[in-house]
Parts: structure tokens; C-alpha cells; sequence
């Protein structure tokens, strides 16, 4: 992570304007709140924005009771937030963040009548997962102080912040923006205006090699979630994760920076994944997805696989045992190794092809997987502990088992952080 020039740092106590008092602008309110910073909060009418305030509040409570914060704590941060009835309540803040619908129109309508008001320096910023900044800022007529801070759900308890500057944003606000997250308690990583910035760009492999590997018949969804939080260590493995996350919202993310970064094949779309989003079956919140979901019941595979073996010449069976050897001390069988290695693999590939485009330093890759989607380790960290050679025999074997060329080798040898 780059740290903030000293002499571009907002005041430990400011303004902050939110536009937006969903899930994600309340949550960012909560922050901004309980990190000493009086909240202009606004929505389409009062009614949203004192729901949002009453929800803030008995969030805070809960805090109070678990010790986590302090009742004088919890009284400051909610005296800090005020219902903003008309754009003139924007003018004093160093800052507005939108955070509403993730459309172009939708945010350009909802910051357009704030910007007049607004000192020359504030800073615009808005809350994207993927849109482009620097169309943003050009369609407000304000490239140069507008910016990405793109927050992650539950904004409080997720650290991650991805700050983006725009091609014209000044490097000041950029800065500046890095300073405010922090400031909040947030953990930073910075990209350029890319599809899908760091996080959404380089987590594709991670579903898309799960579900590949369904398609091919070589596991079952246990199976493969198994093998990623065994040997992995991952919290959750891919395929539960897609259910939490919504079949609909992540192939919807999928298929944009697929076709955003002119359609390469490691990020190809899951035909799989769409037929259960045509299907409707959108995981957890339709009751069905990759898994079945009933109440009282774990959650039991939904999908049939029709079995195959597993393309294990001697030279794929020994790529997998040198590359899983340096990877994890954890040793399960030829099935639950060849997932682990085919989908790590897979995310070090899309890392070091970001990081090759410029996208972030490998630092900040790290940083971004490790805090914005709680992976055990950065890609670029599992690369350098497993040993570029080994990944690149690994990626050798693959390559000939399939005929779309996703596996085709490592662009560079991963050694720097930069």
C-alpha cells in the first residue's frame, strides 16, 4: 500500500456527505460516524434516511452490548449523524460519497444538483464495484476530483477499501481519499480505472475454475469447496461462496470484465453458472443455487455431476505434487490436490496478468484479496512461497488438457512487490 503525503491529510474531525442510505450508505455512515466524522446523510425522501439513522443506531447498541464500543462512544458517533433534506446541506463537507444503485444514469442524476454547492476542493467520490471513474468525472464536468473508494458489505466490518483514481483525477484527491479511508479504520488498496479494479477482476478463477471443474465431471461442488478450504485455508470455498453471494450478481460481475477485457479465456463466463441463473436458481436467497437450501437441513449439492476420471498423465501427477507440496502442509488425495492447485493456480495467473497491465502493485493485489474477500494469503504471497518454476510446470500440464489456451504460462517471473 502507498501511504498518503503528509501534507495532503484531512483533519482527524470533518464533513462527510452521503448520498444513498441503503445497506452500503448506511453502512459507510456508520463509519464515517464512529470514526469522529459528522455524516450529511440524504436519500430520495426523509422516511429512508431516518430508517437508515434508527438502523445505525440499534447497530451501535449492539456494539455497546458486546463491549466493543463505548456508551459515550456509541452517543458521539450518533449526535454525528444528520438527515441532509436539501443539497445545500453539502456545502460545508470535504467530501460526498455516493453509494447508490450501481448505474451510470442513477449516480450522475444523484450528484449533478450536489456539485454547486460544494467547495472548489471537495472531493467527489463515489462507491463503485466496477464502473468507470473516469467516465463518471467526466459526465459530471469534474474529472479531476472525482474518485473511487469502492467499500466492500458489510461496509463496517469488511476492511477493505479499494481507492481509483480516474485518468484525470489529481493525484491529490487521490491522495486524500487514501487518507480519509484510513482515517476511518480502513485498510487500502490502490488501482487504476480498470474492469472490475482489483478485487472483481482477480477473483474470477476462483468461481470460474470451481465451476469449470462441475463441467468437466471431474468433482462434486463438496468436493471442490472441500478441497479450498482444507488445503487452502479459504473460509469458504467457491462454489457456497457464489450461493452467498447471489448466482445473478456473480455471474453478472463475471461476464462485464469479461467482455470489458476483450473476452479472455481464463475469465470466460460458466455456461453451468448461467443455466442456474436463467433457471432462477440464485443460491441461498432463492432457497437453490449450486446448493439446496432448507430450513433445519445443512445445505445439501443440488447438481448432478456426471463423473469422469481425472486427467492424470505422470507429468500433470507430478506437477500437482511439487506445487502442492510448497503450498500447504495439509495432504488429502489426487482429487483434492488437483482442485486446490488447478484453481490457485488460476487466481495466480489473473494476478500477475493484472499486475502486467498495470492494474496495482502486488502489494496492493495482496492486500486487496486478502482483506476484500478474506483469502489466507495474496496471490503473489502463494506464488512466491510455492516457487515460479513450479507453478509454471503445473501450468504446462494443465495446458494440455484443455483446448482454450487460459492456462497458457505465467507472463513474468513473480519476484517483486512492485
Amino acid at each position: 500500500m502507498t501511504k498518503p503525503k503528509t501534507e495532503n491529510r484531512e483533519p482527524l474531525t470533518s464533513t462527510v456527505g452521503i448520498l444513498g442510505a441503503g445497506t452500503m450508505g448506511a453502512g459507510i455512515a456508520q463509519v464515517a460516524a464512529t470514526a469522529g466524522w459528522t455524516v450529511q446523510l440524504m436519500d430520495v425522501d426523509g422516511p429512508t434516511v431516518r430508517a437508515a439513522i434508527d438502523g445505525i443506531a440499534q447497530r451501535l447498541d449492539r456494539l455497546v452490548e458486546k463491549k466493543r464500543l463505548s456508551p459515550s462512544e456509541r452517543d458521539a458517533a450518533r449526535q454525528r449523524l444528520e438527515a441532509a433534506e436539501a443539497p445545500q446541506a453539502f456545502s460545508q463537507c470535504q467530501m460526498v460519497l455516493e453509494a447508490v444503485v450501481e448505474d451510470y444514469d442513477t449516480k450522475v442524476t444523484a450528484l449533478r444538483p450536489i456539485i454547486p454547492v460544494l467547495s472548489e476542493d471537495a472531493i467527489i467520490a463515489t462507491n463503485t464495484s466496477s464502473l468507470s471513474i473516469g467516465r463518471l468525472g467526466d459526465s459530471l464536468g469534474q474529472p479531476h476530483r472525482t474518485v473511487g473508494m469502492h467499500f466492500f458489505n458489510p461496509a463496517p466490518l469488511m476492511k477493505l477499501v479499494e481507492v481509483i483514481a480516474g485518468p484525470k483525477t489529481d493525484p491529490i484527491i487521490a491522495e486524500r481519499a487514501v487518507h480519509i479511508a484510513e482515517s476511518w479504520g480502513k485498510v487500502v488498496a490502490r488501482a487504476i480505472d480498470t474492469p472490475g479494479f482489483i478485487v472483481n477482476h482477480v477473483a474470477r478463477p476462483y468461481y470460474l475454475e470451481a465451476f469449470r471443474i462441475l463441467e468437466d465431471g471431474y468433482a462434486d461442488a463438496q468436493e471442490i469447496d472441500a478441497a479450498m478450504r482444507e488445503l487452502g485455508g479459504f473460509r469458504m470455498g467457491p462454489l457456497e461462496l457464489t450461493d452467498l453471494i447471489g448466482q445473478d450478481v456473480n455471474t453478472a460481475t463475471t461476464r462485464s470484465v469479461w467482455a470489458a477485457l476483450e473476452k479472455p479465456p481464463l475469465l470466460r463466463p460458466s455456461p453451468l453458472q448461467e443455466q442456474l441463473v436463467r433457471d432462477g436458481h440464485l443460491g441461498r436467497k432463492s432457497g437453490r443455487g449450486v446448493y439446496l437450501y432448507k430450513e433445519g437441513m445443512p445445505p445439501a449439492p443440488d447438481l448432478a455431476v456426471k463423473r469422469r476420471p481425472l486427467p492424470m498423465g505422470e507429468t500433470l501427477r507430478q506437477a500437482l505434487d511439487g506445487f502442492v507440496t510448497a503450498a500447504t502442509d495439509e495432504r488429502r488425495g489426487d482429487l483434492h490436490h488437483y482442485v486446490f492447485a488447478r484453481i490457485l493456480v488460476a487466481l495466480i495467473v489473473a494476478a500477475t496478468l493484472a499486475h502486467e497491465r498495470g492494474v496495482a502493485t502486488k502489494s496492493d493485489i495482496d492486500t486487496a484479496l486478502k482483506y476484500g474477500t478474506n483469502y489466507p494469503k495474496g496471490p503473489f504471497e502463494w506464488a512466491q512461497q510455492i516457487g515460479h518454476d513450479r507453478c509454471a510446470r503445473l501450468l504446462e500440464a494443465l495446458h494440455q488438457t484443455v483446448d482454450d489456451n487460459r492456462f497458457a504460462g505465467l507472463p513474468e517471473r513473480p519476484t517483486s512487490t512492485r
